[in-house]
């Protein structure tokens, strides 16, 4: 009997190990049976996925054992959706499209089709933004543009998105590309804009498209093309979608007794007032030591990082126009509960883009908006300068544990005394985000006024003229 439920035991344990995340790997190539270098590889329904090296191949985790299907694109191929049904290794070929060589790729101050094009541009469209519940442009680049990467390192609600075309270039310098939204220069131009109204992204990443940019498109242009109204009865949509998140995984920390034997045993390594301080703290025996195994296990990670965020989006827009006037206005509204205790934030976005034939030559028009972001309390990591106040740090260092006399009231923690604070003290991290007051408000404006006069079939000249406007309020209490 015994040596049967050892091998049913065995068994399930071999069942639930390999339940855990496969890999499915696989090639790509054209109708012509070439490999493919920077397809595009994104299981269904997530927001991340792979790309194929030179040589065609590429290698991507899935969690559980189930169906999944996966997403090929290419610039210039058709994509394409298989049903992977458990497999691990996969072979995929992709079909030519003539009809994306004849889309307008915007480069610089002008405009090319894509069959005429020589620089190295990646192009998403509208179409490949529409499904995509994000608040932020830069997500939507992360695995859908070749050269592209997009990381959040930093957990409040307004954290910006790191983007690098390439990589990073420069060791001390800013490795940020330029972003150029409607023709105009701006800066941090992926914040204040909704992924909604934009028409297309174009991304330069060699010299041949950038060095109209100068030095400071050395990494990488990110021109932004928002929509515009079109002739015909005016259209009104709308929008919306609502969304979780939850802590991915947590680090592991020490149980209440494995804590205290720990410092026991560093604060005998110390020596002198640090072995006094630990005696003060937790006891002088054993015996003491021992009631530590009773008490109630902590993970301050889960009390600060553990909610369940909530993210909404609403989104009204209005287009329309006649043979002279055309305009797309829209209003986008965006409330986040971030799952760092006491964060959130919510944004008020409103566009203008319209343009207006004075005569058959002559033409004028504006692209404006209006950002209002409040943003309150904090991320995991301190703003001010004190690593004493940073969350993530609290979080993994404070005691796991709380007890009659040592209980969530407690601002600071005793036993800094003996050491563990590396000379900083260590708050409780509950008390220390509700004592906490952060607001943030952000306003921007931005107008973008131009006049275009055709001289010739072929030749326009175009003036534009452009003012952007930030009013910053930070209060910390």
């Amino acid at each position: 009997m015994k040596h049967l439920l050892f091998i049913f035991s065995f068994v399930c344990l071999s069942i639930l190990a390999f339940a855990q995340d496969r890999v499915i790997r696989g090639k790509v190539t054209d109708d012509a049976g070439a490999p493919l270098q920077g397809v595009s590889v994104i299981p269904k329904g997530s927001k991340t996925g792979a790309q194929t090296d030179k040589d065609g191949n590429f290698s991507i985790s899935i969690a559980g054992t189930g169906n999944v299907t996966l997403t090929f694109s290419f610039t210039g191929h058709k994509p394409a959706t298989i049903l992977a049904d458990g497999k691990t290794e996969v072979a995929v070929q992709l079909e030519r499209n003539p009809t994306s060589l004849e889309d307008v790729v915007v480069i610089g101050y002008t405009s090319v089709k894509r069959k005429d094009l020589l620089a190295s541009v990646s192009s998403i469209s509208a179409k490949d933004l529409k499904d995509i519940p994000i608040n932020n442009i830069a997500e939507a680049l992360n695995g859908r543009l070749a050269g592209v990467t997009a990381t959040t390192s930093e957990g409040s609600p307004d954290a910006n998105v790191r983007v690098r075309i390439r990589g990073g270039m420069s060791i001390t310098g800013s490795n940020d590309p330029l972003y150029v939204i409607d023709g105009v220069q701006v800066e941090n131009g992926l914040s204040a804009i909704n992924p909604q109204d934009i028409q297309t992204i174009d991304v330069l990443k060699d010299a041949a498209a950038t060095s109209i940019y100068g030095a400071r498109g050395a990494n990488g242009v990110i021109i932004i093309t928002t929509k515009s109204g079109k002739p015909g009865r005016t259209i009104v949509s709308y929008n919306a979608f609502v969304g979780i998140r939850k802590i991915a995984r947590v680090l592991d920390v020490l149980d209440p007794y494995d804590f205290v034997v720990y410092q026991a045993e560093r604060s005998r390594m110390q020596g002198g007032s640090d072995s006094l301080g630990f005696l003060n703290s937790y006891g002088t025996t054993w015996d003491t030591l021992n009631v530590y195994k009773n008490y109630d296990f902590v993970d301050w990670q889960n009390e600060v990082f553990g909610r369940t965020g909530i993210n909404t989006t609403h989104n009204v827009t209005a287009s329309g126009g006649g043979k002279k006037l055309t305009f797309n206005l829209g209003y986008t509204y965006n409330r986040d509960k971030a799952i760092v205790l006491n964060s959130s934030y919510n944004r008020h976005l409103f566009n203008l883009k319209a343009d207006y034939k004075i005569t058959s030559k002559l033409k004028v028009g504006t692209s404006s908006r209006y950002s209002n972001l409040n943003v309150y309390g904090a991320g995991v990591s301190a703003d001010n300068g004190s690593s004493s106040l940073s969350r993530l740090r609290n979080a993994v260092k404070y005691r796991p544990y709380t007890s009659n006399s040592q209980d969530v009231e407690d601002y600071t923690d005793p036993s800094v005394a003996t050491g563990i604070g590396n000379g900083l003290n260590l708050a409780n991290p509950i008390k220390l985000a509700n004592a906490e007051f952060r607001r943030k408000t952000t306003n921007t404006y931005n107008v973008t006024v131009y006049a275009q006069y055709t001289i010739l079939k072929n030749l326009t000249f175009k003036s534009t003229f452009s003012i952007e406007r930030n009013e910053k309020i930070n209060r910390n209490y």
